[in-house]
């Protein structure tokens, strides 16, 4: 496709702190006011995505570099809207969302 050109204004990730929206913060799922059938399609393949490639019992700001660039990319080669978010933000919020509610050690 064609390259982000100076014209080209991305979507900026929302302001607050992610799934607290009662403290000033937003979910998702209303940031993005997708359609519900696209946002659980959308989701779904983005938590396959990670659970390949992250290590799923560390919290994303603890991801090596290299795991997020890879997430990323395969999310953006499944998405290639992704593009038009700041920095991936809503792949991004998905999967740190994912992992905060991964089942962590003791669990079957």
């Amino acid at each position: 496709g064609d390259q982000d050109g100076p014209g080209k204004s991305l979507i900026l990730a929302p302001s607050g702190t992610l799934s607290k929206p009662g403290m000033g913060g937003y979910t998702l799922k209303s940031a993005l006011r997708w359609e519900d059938k696209e946002y659980k399609l959308v989701q779904n393949a983005l938590h396959e995505i990670a659970k390949g490639i992250l290590d799923m019992l560390q919290p994303m700001h603890k991801q090596t570099s290299a795991a997020v660039s890879s997430f990323y990319q395969k999310a953006v080669e499944q998405f290639p809207f992704l593009h038009e978010y700041e920095n991936y933000w809503p792949a991004r919020d998905s999967a740190t969302m994912y992992l905060k509610n991964w089942p962590k050690k003791g669990a079957c």
